[in-house]
């Protein structure tokens, strides 16, 4: 008789779960920039952070995400000089949100990062790599 012992190491289906909390994928230092801040500015702070995601605070309202690419692009073809009006409205969810919560709101926003928000605080951040990483990690 022989026994697998990858089927007998695993762990049983009701244990697994294979849409984990945003909680736990996503990023809690997160930078911010306010709307009247120059594009070189943002970009500026993104190397400096290595990210390449801001939201974009008036006050403690966010007004939305500004991506990398959006400022890059705004950059080389002359576009608006600050970026306030590059700033895409994101969806902000819970840190109990599930990851396939977020993937649902980034598709409906046509954007790649949700904010996390707690008692109307940004707690955090995914992006769409932080949604990938967790589906390849084999933890």
């Amino acid at each position: 008789m022989t026994t697998d012992h990858r089927a007998a190491s695993a762990a049983p289906p009701e244990t697994l779960d294979d849409d984990p909390r945003i909680g736990g994928l996503m990023t809690p230092r997160v930078v911010a920039i306010t709307p009247d801040s120059p594009l070189r500015t943002a970009l500026g702070l993104m190397a400096g952070h290595d990210v390449r995601h801001l939201p974009v605070l008036a006050g403690t309202r966010c007004l939305g995400v500004v991506g990398e690419t959006d400022l890059v692009h705004a950059v080389a073809v002359g576009g608006p000089p600050l970026v306030g009006p590059l700033a895409r409205p994101v969806h902000a969810l819970p840190a109990t949100a599930r990851r396939s919560e977020a993937a649902r709101a980034m598709l409906a926003a046509g954007t790649d990062a949700v904010l996390v928000a707690e008692h109307g605080r940004i707690v955090g951040i995914v992006t769409a790599t932080d949604l990938l990483v967790s589906l390849a990690d084999p933890a």
